[in-house]
Protein backbone atom coordinates (compact mmCIF):
# COMPACT_ATOMS: atom_id res chain seq x y z
CA UNK A 1 0.00 0.00 0.00
CA UNK A 2 1.35 3.14 -0.69
CA UNK A 3 2.06 6.09 1.49
CA UNK A 4 -0.88 8.17 -0.11
CA UNK A 5 -3.07 4.96 0.60
CA UNK A 6 -1.92 4.98 4.17
CA UNK A 7 -2.55 8.32 5.02
CA UNK A 8 -6.20 8.23 3.37
CA UNK A 9 -6.51 5.32 5.61
CA UNK A 10 -5.52 7.18 8.79
CA UNK A 11 -7.50 10.13 8.11
CA UNK A 12 -10.62 8.26 6.88
CA UNK A 13 -10.37 4.92 8.88
CA UNK A 14 -11.16 3.16 5.61
CA UNK A 15 -9.08 2.36 2.12
CA UNK A 16 -11.10 4.05 -0.58
CA UNK A 17 -12.00 3.31 -4.79
CA UNK A 18 -9.63 6.57 -5.02
CA UNK A 19 -8.50 8.30 -8.45
CA UNK A 20 -7.39 5.19 -10.13
CA UNK A 21 -9.38 3.40 -12.38
CA UNK A 22 -10.16 -0.43 -11.77
CA UNK A 23 -8.83 -2.82 -13.89
CA UNK A 24 -11.39 -4.70 -16.62
CA UNK A 25 -12.99 -8.42 -15.02
CA UNK A 26 -14.84 -9.64 -12.40
CA UNK A 27 -15.09 -8.31 -8.67
CA UNK A 28 -15.76 -9.85 -5.65
CA UNK A 29 -17.18 -8.12 -2.56
CA UNK A 30 -14.46 -7.94 0.34
CA UNK A 31 -15.47 -6.32 4.12
CA UNK A 32 -12.05 -5.71 4.88
CA UNK A 33 -12.42 -1.68 4.11
CA UNK A 34 -15.56 -0.99 5.65
CA UNK A 35 -16.40 -3.53 8.07
CA UNK A 36 -14.61 -1.75 11.57
CA UNK A 37 -15.78 1.90 10.39
CA UNK A 38 -17.83 3.49 13.47
CA UNK A 39 -21.05 4.91 12.68
CA UNK A 40 -24.43 5.81 15.05
CA UNK A 41 -27.30 3.60 15.13
CA UNK A 42 -29.82 5.27 16.46
CA UNK A 43 -27.48 7.12 18.16
CA UNK A 44 -25.44 5.01 19.80
CA UNK A 45 -22.02 3.82 18.68
CA UNK A 46 -21.68 0.78 16.28
CA UNK A 47 -20.07 -0.52 13.07
CA UNK A 48 -20.62 -1.02 9.46
CA UNK A 49 -20.50 -4.69 9.92
CA UNK A 50 -22.86 -4.87 12.67
CA UNK A 51 -25.38 -2.40 11.37
CA UNK A 52 -25.49 -4.46 7.92
CA UNK A 53 -25.50 -7.73 9.47
CA UNK A 54 -28.78 -6.24 11.69
CA UNK A 55 -30.51 -4.85 8.11
CA UNK A 56 -29.43 -7.85 6.31
CA UNK A 57 -31.47 -10.25 9.02
CA UNK A 58 -34.52 -7.54 8.94
CA UNK A 59 -37.42 -7.23 6.49
CA UNK A 60 -37.02 -3.58 5.06
CA UNK A 61 -40.29 -2.09 4.36
CA UNK A 62 -39.23 1.84 3.55
CA UNK A 63 -35.61 3.49 3.69
CA UNK A 64 -34.63 7.31 3.61
CA UNK A 65 -31.43 8.87 3.51
CA UNK A 66 -30.72 12.59 4.27
CA UNK A 67 -27.28 14.28 4.77
CA UNK A 68 -25.77 11.36 5.88
CA UNK A 69 -28.70 9.81 7.77
CA UNK A 70 -30.23 7.37 6.68
CA UNK A 71 -33.23 5.80 8.03
CA UNK A 72 -34.39 2.34 7.52
CA UNK A 73 -38.09 0.89 8.32
CA UNK A 74 -37.82 -2.78 9.05
CA UNK A 75 -40.58 -5.33 10.68
CA UNK A 76 -38.33 -5.16 13.76
CA UNK A 77 -38.33 -0.92 14.12
CA UNK A 78 -36.59 1.63 12.88
CA UNK A 79 -32.69 1.83 12.16
CA UNK A 80 -31.06 5.31 11.82
CA UNK A 81 -27.75 5.27 10.62
CA UNK A 82 -25.24 8.29 10.98
CA UNK A 83 -22.32 8.10 8.86
CA UNK A 84 -20.59 10.31 6.13
CA UNK A 85 -22.19 9.99 2.62
CA UNK A 86 -19.57 7.58 0.77
CA UNK A 87 -20.42 4.94 3.63
CA UNK A 88 -23.65 5.55 3.46
CA UNK A 89 -24.16 5.31 -0.33
CA UNK A 90 -22.04 1.73 0.18
CA UNK A 91 -24.29 0.61 2.82
CA UNK A 92 -27.23 0.89 0.45
CA UNK A 93 -25.98 -0.29 -2.27
CA UNK A 94 -25.90 -3.66 -0.16
CA UNK A 95 -28.48 -3.38 1.90
CA UNK A 96 -30.68 -2.82 -1.20
CA UNK A 97 -29.57 -6.13 -2.54
CA UNK A 98 -30.20 -7.92 0.81
CA UNK A 99 -33.34 -6.43 0.73
CA UNK A 100 -34.21 -8.60 -3.06
CA UNK A 101 -32.82 -11.48 -1.38
CA UNK A 102 -29.28 -11.41 -3.40
CA UNK A 103 -26.75 -12.19 -1.56
CA UNK A 104 -23.91 -9.50 -2.08
CA UNK A 105 -21.03 -11.82 -1.05
CA UNK A 106 -21.91 -14.05 -4.04
CA UNK A 107 -22.63 -10.99 -6.45
CA UNK A 108 -19.68 -10.92 -8.91
CA UNK A 109 -18.92 -7.30 -10.11
CA UNK A 110 -17.75 -6.05 -14.30
CA UNK A 111 -16.05 -3.10 -14.21
CA UNK A 112 -16.96 -1.26 -17.63
CA UNK A 113 -16.94 2.92 -17.20
CA UNK A 114 -15.76 5.29 -15.51
CA UNK A 115 -17.34 9.13 -15.25
CA UNK A 116 -16.35 12.34 -13.92
CA UNK A 117 -18.71 15.17 -12.90
CA UNK A 118 -17.87 19.31 -13.18
CA UNK A 119 -17.29 19.13 -9.55
CA UNK A 120 -14.07 16.81 -9.81
CA UNK A 121 -16.20 13.57 -8.62
CA UNK A 122 -15.52 10.47 -9.93
CA UNK A 123 -17.27 7.16 -10.62
CA UNK A 124 -16.89 3.81 -11.73
CA UNK A 125 -19.62 1.54 -13.18
CA UNK A 126 -20.11 -1.90 -12.90
CA UNK A 127 -22.61 -4.31 -14.05
CA UNK A 128 -23.47 -6.80 -11.35
CA UNK A 129 -24.35 -11.02 -11.78
CA UNK A 130 -25.39 -13.61 -9.33
CA UNK A 131 -26.72 -17.03 -10.32
CA UNK A 132 -26.03 -16.75 -14.35
CA UNK A 133 -27.43 -13.47 -14.79
CA UNK A 134 -27.21 -9.81 -14.68
CA UNK A 135 -29.20 -8.13 -11.57
CA UNK A 136 -27.76 -4.57 -12.42
CA UNK A 137 -26.91 -2.81 -14.99
CA UNK A 138 -24.72 -0.30 -13.98
CA UNK A 139 -23.71 -0.14 -10.59
CA UNK A 140 -21.84 3.00 -9.43
CA UNK A 141 -19.17 3.55 -7.00
CA UNK A 142 -18.18 7.07 -5.56
CA UNK A 143 -14.10 7.33 -5.84
CA UNK A 144 -14.66 8.10 -2.21
CA UNK A 145 -16.37 5.19 -1.07
CA UNK A 146 -15.12 2.39 0.61
CA UNK A 147 -13.27 0.34 -1.54
CA UNK A 148 -15.33 -2.78 -1.19
CA UNK A 149 -14.75 -4.81 -4.54
CA UNK A 150 -11.44 -6.54 -4.89
CA UNK A 151 -10.22 -8.36 -8.18
CA UNK A 152 -11.38 -12.10 -8.51
CA UNK A 153 -7.93 -14.14 -8.51
CA UNK A 154 -7.96 -17.66 -7.86
CA UNK A 155 -4.49 -17.85 -6.61
CA UNK A 156 -3.99 -22.17 -6.04
CA UNK A 157 -6.14 -23.49 -8.64
CA UNK A 158 -6.32 -27.05 -8.79
CA UNK A 159 -6.93 -27.83 -12.14
CA UNK A 160 -4.91 -26.16 -15.32
CA UNK A 161 -7.79 -25.37 -17.43
CA UNK A 162 -9.41 -23.25 -14.43
CA UNK A 163 -8.05 -20.01 -14.93
CA UNK A 164 -8.68 -20.51 -18.85
CA UNK A 165 -11.92 -21.07 -18.22
CA UNK A 166 -12.43 -18.08 -15.76
CA UNK A 167 -11.03 -15.97 -18.23
CA UNK A 168 -13.45 -17.06 -21.55
CA UNK A 169 -15.87 -16.28 -18.62
CA UNK A 170 -15.51 -12.95 -18.33
CA UNK A 171 -15.17 -12.36 -22.05
CA UNK A 172 -18.87 -13.98 -22.73
CA UNK A 173 -19.99 -11.94 -19.92
CA UNK A 174 -18.51 -8.66 -20.97
CA UNK A 175 -20.11 -9.47 -24.99
CA UNK A 176 -23.38 -10.34 -23.21
CA UNK A 177 -23.53 -7.01 -21.70
CA UNK A 178 -22.68 -5.19 -24.84
CA UNK A 179 -24.62 -6.63 -26.83
CA UNK A 180 -28.04 -8.01 -24.91
CA UNK A 181 -28.38 -4.97 -22.03
CA UNK A 182 -29.78 -1.42 -22.64
CA UNK A 183 -26.80 -0.12 -20.81
CA UNK A 184 -24.41 -1.83 -22.90
CA UNK A 185 -25.79 -1.08 -26.37
CA UNK A 186 -25.59 2.40 -25.83
CA UNK A 187 -21.89 1.95 -24.83
CA UNK A 188 -21.12 0.98 -28.31
CA UNK A 189 -22.90 3.26 -29.78
CA UNK A 190 -21.51 6.59 -28.22
CA UNK A 191 -19.25 8.92 -30.35
CA UNK A 192 -16.95 9.42 -27.97
CA UNK A 193 -16.01 5.35 -28.38
CA UNK A 194 -15.31 4.47 -24.62
CA UNK A 195 -13.20 1.69 -24.43
CA UNK A 196 -14.64 -1.78 -25.00
CA UNK A 197 -13.88 -4.67 -23.15
CA UNK A 198 -13.54 -8.35 -25.01
CA UNK A 199 -15.69 -6.76 -27.88
CA UNK A 200 -14.73 -5.71 -31.12
CA UNK A 201 -16.73 -2.29 -32.03
CA UNK A 202 -18.32 -2.32 -35.57
CA UNK A 203 -16.75 -0.69 -38.20
CA UNK A 204 -19.07 2.40 -39.34
CA UNK A 205 -19.39 2.73 -43.10
CA UNK A 206 -19.06 5.93 -44.78
CA UNK A 207 -21.87 6.23 -46.52
CA UNK A 208 -21.38 9.67 -48.32
CA UNK A 209 -17.38 8.30 -49.08
CA UNK A 210 -19.40 5.12 -50.98
CA UNK A 211 -21.75 7.64 -52.56
CA UNK A 212 -19.58 9.93 -54.35
CA UNK A 213 -17.43 6.98 -55.39
CA UNK A 214 -20.01 4.83 -56.46
CA UNK A 215 -20.94 7.32 -58.70
CA UNK A 216 -17.24 8.65 -59.92
CA UNK A 217 -17.15 4.60 -61.03
CA UNK A 218 -20.57 5.13 -63.53
CA UNK A 219 -19.38 8.43 -64.53
CA UNK A 220 -16.78 6.94 -65.34
CA UNK A 221 -18.14 3.84 -67.32
CA UNK A 222 -20.89 5.93 -68.79
CA UNK A 223 -17.50 7.60 -70.57
CA UNK A 224 -16.33 4.13 -72.01
CA UNK A 225 -19.91 4.03 -74.02
CA UNK A 226 -19.62 7.75 -74.74
CA UNK A 227 -16.19 7.40 -76.69
CA UNK A 228 -17.14 4.29 -78.67
CA UNK A 229 -20.50 6.02 -80.03
CA UNK A 230 -18.78 9.18 -80.68
CA UNK A 231 -16.23 7.18 -82.48
CA UNK A 232 -19.03 5.97 -84.40
CA UNK A 233 -20.41 9.09 -85.70
CA UNK A 234 -16.56 9.80 -86.23
CA UNK A 235 -16.35 6.76 -88.50
CA UNK A 236 -19.51 5.95 -90.59
CA UNK A 237 -17.57 2.96 -91.89
CA UNK A 238 -16.69 1.32 -89.12
CA UNK A 239 -19.91 2.21 -87.21
CA UNK A 240 -21.28 -1.29 -86.53
CA UNK A 241 -18.24 -2.36 -84.71
CA UNK A 242 -17.87 0.90 -82.67
CA UNK A 243 -21.95 0.15 -82.10
CA UNK A 244 -21.19 -3.12 -80.60
CA UNK A 245 -18.16 -2.25 -78.25
CA UNK A 246 -20.22 0.70 -76.58
CA UNK A 247 -23.49 -2.04 -76.28
CA UNK A 248 -20.92 -4.05 -74.51
CA UNK A 249 -19.37 -0.99 -72.50
CA UNK A 250 -22.78 -0.12 -71.47
CA UNK A 251 -23.77 -3.76 -70.28
CA UNK A 252 -20.60 -3.64 -67.75
CA UNK A 253 -21.98 -0.75 -66.20
CA UNK A 254 -25.11 -2.29 -65.92
CA UNK A 255 -23.79 -5.27 -64.52
CA UNK A 256 -21.42 -3.07 -62.19
CA UNK A 257 -24.40 -1.06 -60.58
CA UNK A 258 -26.51 -3.91 -60.33
CA UNK A 259 -23.49 -5.71 -58.48
CA UNK A 260 -23.36 -2.55 -55.90
CA UNK A 261 -26.97 -2.57 -55.47
CA UNK A 262 -27.04 -5.66 -54.08
CA UNK A 263 -23.75 -5.19 -52.22
CA UNK A 264 -25.86 -2.85 -50.01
Amino acid sequence: MSEAVNQAVAKTGFKKFGREKPLPGAYTLDFTAVRDVPVKENGLPSTFGAVYVKLSAAKIEADRGIFGRNKYITDKGEVVIECDWPIAATMRKLVDMTSKGIDPFRVTWMYFDHDWSRDADESYSFFAMCGNEIIDESSHFNAEEPLVLKKYKDEDPIWHTRPLLDAAWEQYWYRKFYTDTLTGQPMVLRPDEPILYYFERPERRDTLRELELGTLVKLYGMIWVAVPLLAAIAFPNLRLYFGILAAFCFLGVLLKAWAANKSS
